[in-house]
C-alpha cells in the first residue's frame, strides 16, 4: 500500500508543469542582483501586482506606476547604495522572488517583497523575510516598517504570519485609483526576545 501511495505521489509531482514550486528539488538561494536582473525583477513585480491587485487596480494604472517606480535608473541606485538590502531568490527553476529594503538612521523600511505568483509557497518569501530580519539586527535597527495594499490577499496574510502589526491606514493614488494601504511594523527586538 505504501509503495502504491508513493508511486501516486511521484506521478502527481512529475505531472506538474516544470515551473511549479513543488517540482523544484533545490532550496532557494539568495543573491544580490546585478544590472542584468532589472527585467526579471520587474517581471516578477508585474506578475505579483497583477495577481494580488488586478481585481481592483486596472492594468493601465499599474503600467503608469511601473513606468515611474520600476526604472533602470532606480534599479542601479538600489544596487549602488550601501544602505540597501536588495536580494533575488532563485532555485534551479530560475528567479522566484525579490526584496528591496533600506536603512536610514537606525530605521529599516521594506519597499518591496514580491514573489512570482507561479512560484509562491516555495519558501522564497520566508527566506527573504528571515534575511531582512537578520540584516536589520546586524545594522542595529529595532523595527521594520512597510506598507501593503489593504485589499490585497497574499501580502497581508504573509505579514500577519510573520507577526507584523498594522499601525494605521491611508490612501495612496496609483494612477487614477485611490488604493487603501496599511502601514505595518515589525519589532525586531521583541521578536528576538521570543515575543
Amino acid at each position: 500500500m505504501a509503495v502504491l501511495l508513493l508511486g501516486k505521489a511521484f506521478q502527481n509531482l512529475i505531472s506538474r508543469p516544470a515551473d511549479h514550486p513543488a517540482r523544484s528539488l533545490t532550496t532557494p538561494l539568495l543573491r544580490r542582483p546585478g544590472d542584468a536582473d532589472f527585467q526579471v525583477i520587474r517581471e516578477i513585480a508585474w506578475r505579483s501586482w497583477a495577481s494580488a491587485y488586478g481585481a481592483f487596480l486596472p492594468e493601465e494604472d499599474r503600467s503608469r506606476f511601473f513606468a515611474q517606480y520600476y526604472t533602470k535608473d532606480g534599479h542601479r541606485r538600489a544596487l549602488d547604495s550601501r544602505r540597501t538590502l536588495f536580494l533575488l531568490a532563485e532555485d534551479d527553476g530560475g528567479p522566484m522572488a525579490f526584496l528591496l529594503a533600506t536603512e536610514d538612521a537606525g530605521r529599516v523600511h521594506l519597499h518591496r517583497l514580491y514573489a512570482d505568483p507561479r512560484r509562491q509557497r516555495s519558501g522564497a518569501g520566508q527566506l527573504l523575510w528571515n534575511e531582512l530580519v537578520r540584516w536589520t539586527r546586524a545594522r542595529g535597527a529595532t523595527r521594520i516598517a512597510f506598507e501593503v495594499a489593504s485589499d490585497g490577499v497574499s501580502g497581508p496574510r504573509f505579514y500577519r504570519k510573520q507577526r507584523c502589526r498594522p499601525v494605521d491606514e491611508s490612501v495612496m493614488p496609483v494612477g487614477r485609483v485611490p488604493i487603501r494601504v496599511t502601514r505595518y511594523v515589525f519589532d525586531v527586538s521583541r521578536e528576538a526576545r521570543g515575543r
